[in-house]
């Protein structure tokens, strides 16, 4: 005769692990669509038979305050042109429409036009199917103008160094994704993408994309056609259990000598001088590989990412950790807070070594800041103060760069570019 104790521990130990899987459950993919609906839920729809149509739009207004004393005697041209003003400035960052057209129950045509107030631009554009089938198996095909496969959800406003450098801007692209679930809260994900290679170019260290100057890192900008494009191949694969997680990308391709090998050459003063040089900008190889991990779950959000890169005669590698935990307090008002601490490293390999020229790759001018390494950490809190609408965000990214040349016996010439951000972000 079976044991009625026994039967009452194994019904109860059956029940603790669903609610453990249903709190531990993370998001399906790492991919994120920023207006996807579990981001921003659908709230304004018109519908036409089979056709859906949704809105959604997102207004962020920011306050940015960079270290140190601005205005007329304090911000010499040099300091405009490296940094933007020291003085504190008020600005309209972004401002974006998506319209998501829904045909049937799979397909939708999704779109983001994204303003500011001196211009505007096509955010997104992108073909979109998802289907479970079986029910085991969700597939996910993606094509048109979108971020890359490995785009996440970084809870902050600013983006991390390597997120800006490799996966930040949108790139045209052929995806597809499928994520096996192989028992509750425990799924295998796999996707591959064919993409156009974006042009290499320079994106600031600082918050703020609207104060440009020469404080710089070499990045991949957004996709346009150009002499010599060609097709990017990228893939990733992912385990997921209850809260856990872990992923593994990689892309290849070539660098073109427009857009590609001509930028390294314009960008690094020294370039020309480094050993395996060939005399002109005739394109190269490049790739970029690197891992994440983490966890999701009872309000905790804690991931690292590395990522490991080599264009033409250059390699780099960079990495972040970060933590957060989302404590939830009123029901309408005051939703909840998320308190967020993240510490990142960017390093470009052998740019202090000295060349037959008797120079290096860095030398400590802002002109090329492109050279420098740099450690940033970065201080926030996510204030949710009204439902899932309205955001405030409180940030605090402590920089500090490294452009010495040691070997050279030249020191380190630290910036005062320490920055805050107060923004308010509202998302409809």
């Amino acid at each position: 005769m079976r044991n009625p104790t026994c039967t009452t521990c194994s019904a109860a130990i059956r029940w603790a692990l669903l609610v453990l899987a249903c709190l531990l459950t993370p998001q399906r993919a790492l991919a994120v669509d920023e207006f996807g609906d579990e981001y921003t839920p659908p709230r304004f729809e018109l519908r036409s038979g089979d056709l859906t149509l949704v809105f959604k739009g997102e207004l962020e207004l920011e306050f940015h305050d960079l270290e140190g004393e601005g205005g007329p005697g304090f911000d010499s041209p040099t300091d405009t042109r490296t940094l933007g003003t020291r003085s504190p400035f008020v600005e309209l960052d972004s401002f974006s429409l998506a319209l998501r057209l829904g045909i049937g129950e799979h397909v939708w045509i999704n779109s983001a036009l994204d303003f500011d107030t001196r211009d505007a631009r096509v955010g997104a554009v992108f073909f979109d199917y998802r289907e479970r089938w079986p029910s085991w198996l969700e597939h996910h095909l993606e094509l048109g103008y979108q971020v890359p496969l490995v785009h996440l959800d970084r809870r902050t406003e600013r983006y991390p160094l390597i997120a800006t450098i490799y996966w930040r801007q949108p790139e045209l692209h052929l995806l597809y994704d499928l994520d096996f679930e192989l028992a509750e809260a425990v799924s295998l994900q796999l996707g591959a993408s064919v993409a156009m290679m974006r042009p290499l170019g320079f994106a600031g260290v600082q918050e703020s994309s609207n104060q440009a100057g020469t404080i710089n890192v070499l990045a991949y900008d957004l996709a346009e056609p150009y002499s010599g494009n060609s097709p990017v191949a990228g893939g990733r694969l992912g385990v997921r259990l209850f809260g856990a997680f872990v992923e593994a990308f990689g892309f290849i391709g070539k660098l073109s000598a427009r857009g590609g090998t001509d930028v390294l050459i314009s960008g690094f003063p020294a370039y020309r001088e480094l050993p395996g040089f060939g005399g002109d900008s005739s394109g190269g190889d490049f790739a970029w590989m690197g891992g994440r991990a983490g966890f999701v779950g009872f309000g905790a959000n804690v991931f690292a990412e590395f990522i490991y890169s080599t264009e033409d005669l250059l390699d780099r590698w960079g990495f972040y950790v970060q933590a957060g935990y989302r404590l939830e307090l009123l029901e309408t008002w005051l939703r909840a807070v998320e308190p967020i601490v993240r510490y990142e490293q960017y390093r470009l390999l052998d740019s202090t070594r000295p060349l037959a020229s008797g120079n290096a790759l860095r030398s400590v001018a802002p002109i090329n800041a492109a050279s420098w390494d740099f450690d940033v950490l970065t201080l926030a809190l996510r204030c949710e103060l009204y439902r899932d609408l309205l955001v405030l965000r409180f940030e605090y990214y402590l920089v500090d760069e490294a452009n010495g040349v040691p070997a050279l016996g030249i020191d380190d010439a630290p910036l005062d570019n320490d920055e805050l951000l107060i923004q308010a972000e509202l998302r409809f």
